[in-house]
């Protein structure tokens, strides 16, 4: 198979990222999730961390999937897969922290946990989008051919539910329409 990294090498921690898969099959009940440490483009050269399943209810359409990965500098490592249907499942995997106490472990969770939110939910970005949304909407001509590019780079950035992405579109769009960037509350 083929590996998908969901956090890269290198990146700042605590972190907290996700991706959208799919199910193959629109009768699937089940995926197995197997979490993956390695540079290997192909997943047999990487070494496998965990590996857990997660049942899935048939709904008769191909199902789309998120698992998040969020890590924490205490090499804490928590992987939650959310369904369709509402339904999620958590795994808490600490191969490299397996000297942490249990209060150790708890705190790390409840920090990760302030980092799980979509970036699409942030009251900055909302505030941003209804903002660029306003100005579109009293636009004429190229001006507002140009906002629509923007919004639409935006909201190509919230779905990537890559934070960094979206702060850098929020920034440049900012520079460009020569208007200060809101700041986080």
């Amino acid at each position: 198979g083929i590996f998908s990294p969901i956090i890269e090498r290198n990146t700042t921690v605590p972190v907290s990222k996700v991706e959208t898969y799919s199910t193959m099959h629109p009768e699937q009940d089940s995926i197995c999730v197997r979490v993956y440490q390695g540079e290997s483009h192909k997943v047999k050269n990487n070494i496998l961390i965990d590996s857990f399943d997660v049942m899935l209810k048939p709904n008769g359409h191909i199902q789309a999937i998120d698992i998040r990965f969020s890590y924490d500098i205490n090499g804490l490592l928590e992987v939650d897969v959310l369904l369709e249907d509402g339904k999620s499942e958590s795994r808490i995997i600490s191969h490299n922290a397996t000297s942490l106490t249990t209060q150790q472990i708890d705190a790390s969770r409840e920090r990760l946990q302030a980092l799980k939110i979509y970036p699409r939910d942030m009251l900055i970005n909302r505030t941003f989008k209804a903002q660029l949304e306003e100005q579109w909407s009293r636009a004429l001509g190229d001006e507002r051919e140009m906002l629509g590019e923007i919004i639409t780079d935006f909201d190509a950035a919230l779905l990537s539910n890559d934070m960094q992405r979206v702060d850098d579109v929020r920034r440049r769009a900012c520079e460009y329409l020569g208007i200060d960037e809101p700041k986080a509350p």
